[in-house]
């Protein structure tokens, strides 16, 4: 299947320099047009420069403004199988409301997965195969996230501790090592038990990996690698339970790239695992 051009423009848009972001959302609001434009026209209607404009392709993982234009094209050439996002009405049907939240949450997914850079993803699924010690922090909804990768890990028989109150992050942070990893999610990336964890985290050497939403944000600022999902708040009553959703696939996508690094021992510990609890559940 093609990618979606003017999705992994909306996915990233969030992250680009201001006067990127200027080009970026022209290109989204004259999407027809723009297969059609020089760079040099594209420039004079933004005012701004060709070197920003290539600089924004790049920071959008494109090779040029060539290639972003073709995958706009494809783009364009695509069947719209998504509706738009709507609030939920209060007497919503129940066929309503399965629809609003599957194509909510589905766009929610595939937008977190172009907006994740490969070469990121790989970088860290490096890092926490390498990692002494995993602590995974979280509050609120995250915590939730930070529990479910927990569970995943220790099944593969990681060091891995999901801490989700505030006075634990901080003492867990304390005593941090250079060869341990803090996974910090936050999705707003300004919780502020979070940043204060992170930052003490920092001083102590330990590698900091952070899941935010696709905007930038101060916790983001601490990372040694960034993961990013998106959701649109504009929901009010679904955005926690989509980002929540993306959130829990790039887990799966992390605790499966460790898992396959160590294909023969994960193998094992997972069906050690799966008899013990087994056994017991008898």
């Amino acid at each position: 299947m093609i990618e979606n051009g003017i999705e992994r423009i909306y996915s990233r848009i969030g992250l680009l320099k201001p006067a990127e972001k200027i080009v970026a959302e022209f290109i989204v609001k004259n999407t027809a047009a723009i297969i059609h434009m020089p760079i040099a026209q594209l420039s004079l209607e933004t005012k701004t420069s060709e070197a920003t404009i290539i600089r924004m392709c790049r920071a959008l993982h494109f090779t040029g403004f060539k290639d972003l234009k073709l995958s706009i094209a494809a783009s364009l050439g695509q069947s719209k199988d998504s509706v738009a996002y709507s609030e939920l009405e209060k007497n919503s049907t129940i066929t309503q409301m399965i629809q609003t939240i599957s194509v909510h949450n589905i766009q929610s997914i595939k937008q977190t997965l172009i907006a994740n850079d490969k070469r990121e993803l790989n970088k860290v699924i490096q890092q926490l195969d390498n990692a002494r010690k995993i602590i995974v922090i979280g509050v609120g909804a995250s915590a939730v996230v930070a529990l479910d990768f927990e569970h995943k890990f220790k099944r593969i028989d990681k060091w891995c501790e999901a801490i989700t109150n505030s006075h634990g992050q901080l003492i867990a942070a304390t005593h941090v090592k250079k060869e341990d990893i803090i996974f910090a999610i936050s999705y707003s990336g300004e919780t502020k038990e979070i940043i204060n964890t992170v930052c003490e985290a920092k001083k102590n050497g330990a590698i900091i990996i952070t899941m935010t939403q696709n905007q930038r944000n101060t916790l983001q600022t601490y990372a040694d690698s960034s993961l990013f999902t998106v959701s649109n708040e504009a929901m009010i009553r679904s955005s926690a339970t989509a980002s929540r959703i993306a959130q829990l696939t790039l887990i799966d996508i992390l605790f499966t790239g460790v898992a396959t690094l160590n294909f023969e021992q994960s193998i094992e510990v997972l069906d050690r695992t799966r008899k013990t609890v087994s056994t017991y559940s008898r």
